[in-house]
């Protein structure tokens, strides 16, 4: 059983550790995302607003970004999200696939930057989605259980010899009976 035992965690422990390490790497990047420029695209201020009645509006910078031919942003469907930053009177037109960004002057609509999010891609490696839906929705959740599985037998194996020793001791003490000069209780 003990044999057995060892042998499972070994293999479960190599496959799950090879994941771990996937969660690991992206899972750096992405907190210092906001530090490194070609993880996330830096925010372009664009002109000063006076007034949001003047700001584009968000229809409008999708169109402005669909303008700018890039293959995985032609219509409304390609669009992950819209960005608007009011301090910075920018919008971030994000793309659902290939990991592309437009920054839209929220004033003049002229384009300030087209550029890459390595952190949505980060993310999707991350979380595995990047692989295959289904290894978001089910080996995520089944490495947890590996883990968990993991630290119950990796305890059992490692106190195992601890108690096997402590019984072992108990029992010579037993044998070799009370110390010369004290009776047995």
């Amino acid at each position: 059983m003990f044999r057995s035992l060892r042998t499972i965690h070994k293999w479960a422990g190599l496959i799950s550790s090879l994941i771990l390490m996937t969660i690991a790497v992206t899972g750096f990047f992405l907190a210092v995302k906001g530090k490194v420029n070609w993880m996330r695209p830096p925010v372009v201020p664009a002109t000063e607003v006076t007034d949001f009645k003047t700001v584009v509006s968000p229809g409008v910078a999708m169109e402005i970004a669909f303008a700018q031919n890039l293959a995985d942003l032609k219509d409304p469907s390609d669009v992950d999200r819209v960005d608007y930053r009011p301090k910075d009177n920018t919008f971030k037109v994000l793309s659902k696939e290939g990991y592309h960004e437009v920054q839209v002057d929220g004033s003049t609509g002229q384009v300030l930057q087209v550029a890459t999010r390595n952190d949505s891609l980060m993310e999707d490696i991350h979380d595995l989605s990047f692989f295959a839906e289904w290894t978001h929705e089910w080996l995520l959740p089944s490495v947890a259980v590996i883990l968990f599985m993991l630290s119950t037998s990796g305890v059992v194996m490692f106190f195992t010899p601890v108690v096997r020793r402590w019984k072992f001791k108990r029992q010579a003490n037993a044998a070799k009976g009370p110390p010369a000069g004290k009776s047995p209780a």
